[in-house]
């Protein structure tokens, strides 16, 4: 399961246009910075941060004094997960408006995606001081405040490729079994998509109580990922087939959040299982042969929103088309198309639109082929 806190960019796009057009340049390099901040914009809204990101160099070349200019190309770098720049910028922004809240948010944001809480919590809160209306922010800043007494006294250990937390010097042979399995997704999953993230993937293991505390998943979630793999690790003493299946599933959800921010969660679902090995069995084959012969196959567009509110049936039931539609796409396909599906989605394309580039069908076309092989299976 993967649980995406999408934060702020929407709302932060929404509130650079107000200040953009509240602004009224008197200088030729002014109006020029203006042309280029509308573009980002622009750009952002489609999800193309890179041309976004170009953008914005532009109009901060133009007018270094814009605040607008350097917030805007903070959230671009943001999303394209370069930290660094983006944490420069975004300074930048809060020097020269010291009242900006969506800065900090994103300040705080910065600081949460390296694990360092206590400054995550300490941005949020100046940037709720400085918004009080921003309701969403002061509920997260609450859960991240939550997640911080819980953790902050767990242990640590690091490998090449992640960072693991956990409670009490008795987890340690644990956390060594879960990060051995991650080394081996991170190679696994690395090859099948061509894609191995070059920054540490956090790692929490926590009590079943913590885990529902924390995040206050549903009930039957066995993992989530929300930035960071989070797993009810229980009594677990040694390596499981469950285990090894829970690790692999949201490490693939880590690897898809850092190839696109925008993917279905039909398709993400769907890869998490695929990667865990999953199989349907004859009777999931039976239960979606008489959805198709019932006339009840949702389209796939219904299944691109958050599965986390669901009941455990209507998830079990998502879950499997999920599962059914990309194992149709890669048996079709090939997994590189998947990939190049992917990559589509991070340019900003839209999922019918990466379909038809990645495959050379259209959505529908795509639907229905896995319609008909859905009511063909043995």
């Amino acid at each position: 399961m993967h649980k995406l806190p999408w934060t702020y960019t929407i709302i932060a796009v929404l509130l650079l246009t107000a200040f953009v057009e509240e602004a009224y340049p008197q200088t030729p390099e002014q109006n020029t910075a203006l042309r280029y901040v509308k573009a980002g914009m622009e750009y952002m809204r489609t999800g193309n941060y890179r041309e976004a990101r170009d953008s914005f160099v532009e109009a901060v070349r133009y007018n270094d004094l814009d605040s607008t200019a350097h917030l805007g190309l903070g959230i671009a770098y943001f999303q394209l997960r370069d930290d660094s720049s983006a944490e420069q910028e975004l300074m930048r922004a809060v020097q020269i408006s010291p009242n900006d809240a969506t800065a900090y948010q994103f300040l705080g944001e910065l600081a949460y995606r390296r694990d360092d809480l206590e400054t995550s919590v300490t941005f949020w809160e100046k940037a709720v001081a400085l918004n009080p209306s921003a309701d969403r922010l002061r509920e997260r800043l609450e859960r991240i405040k939550k997640e911080h007494r819980t953790e902050k006294d767990f242990n640590r250990d690091v490998t090449s490729h992640f960072l693991i937390k956990y409670e009490g010097r008795e987890k340690i042979e644990i956390g060594r079994i879960v990060l051995s399995i991650l080394e081996d997704a991170y190679g696994d999953i690395g090859r099948a998509l061509s894609y191995y993230p070059d920054r540490d993937i956090p790692v929490i293991l926590y009590s079943s109580q913590q885990f529902q505390d924390v995040t206050e998943a549903p009930g039957w979630s066995g993992g989530l990922f929300d930035g960071k793999i989070r797993i009810p690790i229980g009594g677990i003493e040694r390596e499981t087939p469950g285990l090894r299946k829970t690790l692999y599933h949201e490490y693939t959800h880590a690897v898809v959040r850092n190839l696109t921010r925008h993917c279905p969660t039909w398709l993400n679902e769907g890869l998490a299982q695929y990667f865990e090995g999953r199989d349907i069995n004859a009777d999931q084959r039976n239960l979606l042969r008489q959805i198709v012969q019932t006339g009840n196959l949702p389209p796939l567009s219904s299944l691109e929103g958050s599965f986390t509110a669901l009941s455990t049936n209507d998830a079990m039931v998502a879950y499997l088309l999920s599962l059914s539609s990309v194992r149709y796409m890669i048996d079709s396909f090939g997994i590189y198309r998947v990939r190049t599906i992917l990559d589509e989605l991070a340019t900003g394309a839209t999922m019918n639109k990466a379909i038809s580039n990645s495959i050379l069908l259209s959505a529908d076309e795509f639907e229905r082929g896995w319609k008909l092989s859905l009511e063909s299976a043995n």
